[in-house]
């Protein structure tokens, strides 16, 4: 059994090129950089430098997940916005009617990425959007535009992407596999 080059106790697994010889993965882990001069294209700092990466990604993604489910229970915070969208969602359906619930999820899910991409999140990449999609996403854009002129009030980004989660929410809750406008059909009720 070859023996750690650095604490001569536990079996030395990983070939060390700092040392030229054999570690554990103990004292790997805790000596490297600090107390062994890893060169920067070892495998093991590589990996573990990957690791931490995608740990914090993860946090990040998963801390953005919490700050969008926030919203749920406390909608009445959120009505203006809420309506605003919806009503600008049941329009473009009735003055286009080229849209379905699909295509109203994949503007609502572009615009969740937009804004975490603003938020330096990471987020998916997305191609150019369908016309009919890139119609929603614009008119969405406008009236929340429009919103803060008229209020003079600027809605912070994590209430605006807490409200788009929450009606992307609504869309799958109301999806209905016989209906491809089940969700439109749901919201036009309340604009009539």
């Amino acid at each position: 059994m070859t023996k750690c080059i650095s604490c001569n106790s536990r079996k030395g697994k990983r070939n060390c090129p700092a040392l030229a010889s054999l570690v554990c993965s103990q004292c790997c882990g805790a000596k490297k950089v600090k107390e062994i001069d890893c060169p920067e294209d070892c495998f093991y700092m590589g990996k573990s430098q990957q690791y931490f990466t995608d740990r914090k990604e993860s946090q990040q993604v998963s801390d953005f997940e919490h700050q969008m489910k926030k919203i749920i229970g406390s909608e009445e915070n959120y009505l203006g916005i809420l309506q605003n969208i919806e009503f600008t969602i049941y329009k473009v359906y009735r003055e286009k009617g080229d849209i379905t619930d699909k295509n109203v999820e994949t503007a609502l899910d572009y615009l969740i990425e937009m804004g975490k991409a603003q938020l330096d999140l990471t987020s998916k990449f997305l191609t150019k959007l369908p016309k009919n999609v890139q119609n929603i996403v614009d008119a969405i854009n406008a009236i929340l535009g429009k919103q803060e002129e008229l209020t003079k009030r600027k809605v912070q980004l994590i209430d605006i992407l807490r409200c788009i989660y929450r009606i992307l929410d609504s869309v799958r809750t109301h999806y209905d596999p016989k209906n491809d406008c089940s969700y439109l059909d749901f919201i036009g009720q309340f604009f009539r």
